[in-house]
């Protein structure tokens, strides 16, 4: 029920052009807005009945086109899954679809709806879950009757359920990359709690937890007719897909479900300040606010209007100080968040440069004090009225728009002149009524500050704000199903990595000192494969320095053993703790330095499993770091001990993933064989082909190649 925030720039860019075309100039700023006269909300009345199980049905002709669409409203939501199987919901409404039917496999409705250019779609999401339907006329039976089967008989097969579930830890391992979706998660975790049903996050643990039979019961529990409502919009006539729809849907069988309770967010007793660092950024993301309310509230109207005035729209109050005047932002906003039946989460902030980070926040709190102080005025309330009226018309164009509203309405207990209620609301909205609002929910002793960026270029620390709280986004890593190791599965795991010692060369790999080697590596990206040339440089046990040289310029990297960096053409700066931390990780687990270790105190050591690879037997040996509990996986082919492959949890640029390393073409360099062939994958897709062209082993390297340039 929010209005459209993009509409306000719509309105704008529509004015300026009537203006000038119909008088020859545009108005000079936003203060010269004028809006049109605001028309009336036509709202047609579906015909809607309800079958004898209780599933509730809106049925709305419309001719212009031959085309028949449809939508459902399912009383089943991620709030109600267990905490420990977060994205249990979410991928039992993905693999209805995928999984098909008991009759027809996904593939196989793929392939019908293809045929006929028909759609259906199903999903679940945090309060309801549902599906839609797009069908031509003339294929009515056929898309209803898929969607039917579907809701009703979802078979839930295993190659789809697994699909899903990587598709879900690929998500996971990319929840970090974008500052936008890491401040929004964040914000609504602090405000929420981390822990509350409306602001969990799945994690690889919770992913791992969900079975075949989590998902059939979710589905069996949720899905039932009498917590359903259907809409059908479109070119037929309504007696005859009346009958259409009892025919599809009669025969689902009516059962009560026991809906567990949701506790309600509680709104903070106190102002805290949150950080994360983003070194990678030279904007700070700012989001300030605390728990919003409901779109039944009686304050509601009211407070739609005071975030008008205050953030809501182009020429709002935030817009004016903190962008125009002041010049801190060019994107600046607040949103009264509300929602249906449980309370929305209100926000207000935006984004600037690292340099005025701390003043903006200090500008955008200052104008909410202000507000709740000393309330809206006059011309403020004008100006958010002919917003909120003239953009609330355009929420009723189509059908589709008209037809989904009233069906979300009676879903959720609102009585059918809701819009027509809130319109007028108001249109009849005072100053005084809406600062009264303001007064009473606008709470600034009770507000959550989250930023997001570099604070090293920050204008002056974030305690000059208060105590900060440093909020951790790391992914807690998969969950490993590893048996207890036992002392035959010690002894055989350090059995098997003594040959593999042996067979790459025994004591002239313990006399390793330092490793050079070029090579020519081959990485894929969104825009393809690119190749470069690349140095390698080790020095035994923590050192390393890296040259890359390719087509758009050239790349270092390196560690000296405590500091870590990277030069590019943009200059040179330090890595990201993070970063440091994968680096010092993975050059513990170098394949030369653990079989050093195999009887060192910071190294655990266990025989896993007998395994294939390509159809060849290997065994599987676990290697853990204890200090940093890190692990690898190592891959010894028993016919000649040689190490094959070796997957471990690291980070590629896409985030997290579960890397795995191909090491072939194994070649004698001064007594040591080294893989000269090495095949990167990450969450099973091709990262990086590297082909070594020469290897140097002790010669010398000076600590000068280490240090930061």
């Amino acid at each position: 029920m929010k209005p459209n925030r993009i509409f306000i720039l719509t309105l704008f860019t529509l004015v300026f052009t009537a203006s000038s075309f119909g008088q020859g100039k545009a108005p000079k700023n936003y203060k010269q807005l004028q809006y049109p006269k605001m028309r009336e909300i036509q709202i047609p009345d579906p015909a809607r009945f309800e079958l004898a199980n209780g599933m509730v049905v809106y049925l709305l002709e419309d001719h212009n086109l031959p085309v028949i669409n449809g939508s459902v409203m399912v009383r089943a939501g991620a709030r109600w899954e267990p905490a420990d199987k977060v994205g249990l919901a979410s991928l039992t409404g993905q693999v209805m679809r995928t999984g098909g039917t008991a009759s027809k496999t996904g593939d196989e409705i793929d392939e019908m709806l293809e045929r006929v250019g028909a759609s259906v779609e199903t999903f679940i999401g945090t309060a309801s879950g549902g599906g839609s339907l797009s069908v031509l006329k003339e294929d009515i039976d056929i898309g209803l009757g898929v969607l039917a089967d579907l809701l009703q008989n979802p078979a839930f097969r295993d190659d789809k359920i697994d699909l899903a579930k990587i598709t879900s830890r690929s998500s996971i391992s990319r929840r970090n990359d974008q500052v936008g979706g890491i401040i929004g998660r964040e914000y609504n975790r602090l405000v929420n709690g981390p822990n509350h049903p409306y602001a969990r996050l799945t994690e690889y643990a919770t992913i791992e937890n969900i079975t075949k039979q989590d998902m059939i019961d979710f589905h069996r529990k949720y899905f039932v007719p009498n917590g359903t409502i259907v809409a059908f919009w479109g070119d037929f006539k309504t007696d005859e897909m009346k009958l259409k729809v009892e025919k599809a849907f009669g025969g689902w069988t009516r059962r009560e479900v026991a809906y567990p309770s949701v506790p309600e967010p509680r709104m903070a007793t106190q102002r805290s300040i949150n950080f994360i660092k983003k070194d990678d950024v030279n904007q700070s993301n700012i989001a300030i606010g605390h728990v919003g309310g409901l779109l039944k509230d009686a304050e509601s109207s009211q407070l739609n209007l005071a975030d008008q005035a205050f953030g809501g729209a182009f020429a709002s109050r935030l817009f004016k100080k903190v962008r125009s005047e002041e010049g801190l932002a060019y994107s600046v906003f607040s949103f009264w968040g509300e929602s249906w039946d449980y309370p929305g989460v209100f926000r207000m902030g935006g984004s600037t440069k690292s340099k005025t980070t701390v003043k903006m926040v200090r500008s955008v709190l200052r104008e909410f004090e202000d507000v709740v102080k000393n309330g809206i005025t006059d011309a403020e309330l004008k100006f958010a009225k002919e917003s909120f009226l003239n953009s609330y018309v355009f929420e009723f164009d189509t059908k589709s728009e008209i037809i989904n509203r009233l069906i979300t309405l009676e879903f959720y207990g609102y009585p059918k002149d809701y819009i027509q209620k809130q319109q007028r609301e108001v249109q009849e909205a005072t100053r005084q009524s809406v600062n009264e609002a303001i007064a009473k929910r606008w709470k600034p002793e009770a507000l959550t500050v989250l930023v997001v960026g570099k604070d090293s270029d920050f204008d002056e620390p974030m305690s000059s704000l208060g105590s900060v709280r440093t909020v951790d986004i790391t992914i807690p890593a998969p969950p490993e199903k590893i048996p207890d190791p036992t002392p035959e599965t010690i002894g055989k795991g350090k059995e098997i990595l003594k040959k593999a010692l042996a067979a790459l060369g025994g004591e002239k790999v313990l006399g390793i000192k330092d490793i050079v080697q070029s090579a020519q590596m081959t990485m894929n990206t969104p825009m393809g494969e690119m190749v470069m040339e690349t140095q390698m440089t080790w020095v035994s046990p923590n050192k390393m320095a890296q040259n890359m040289k390719m087509a758009m310029g050239e790349m270092a990297s390196g560690f000296d053993g405590t500091n870590a960096w990277m030069k590019s053409a943009m200059g040179t700066q330090d890595l990201p703790a993070s970063q440091k931390e994968e680096l010092v990780k993975s050059m513990l687990l170098n394949t030369y330095v653990l079989l050093k270790g195999i009887e060192s105190p910071d190294y655990t050591v266990q025989f896993f499993k007998d395994d294939k690879l390509n159809d060849k037997p290997v065994q599987v040996v676990i290697v853990r770091h204890k200090q940093t509990n890190n692990s690898v996986r190592v891959y010894v082919d028993p016919q000649n001990s040689l190490v094959v492959k070796r997957v471990s949890r690291g980070r590629t640029l896409q985030g997290p993933a579960d890397l795995e390393e191909l090491l072939s073409d194994y070649r004698d360099v001064d007594g040591v064989k080294i893989p000269f062939k090495v095949e990167t994958n990450a969450d099973g897709k091709r990262q990086t082909l590297t082909t070594i062209s020469s290897v140097k082993i002790n010669s010398g390297v000076k600590d000068d190649v280490f240090k930061k340039p």
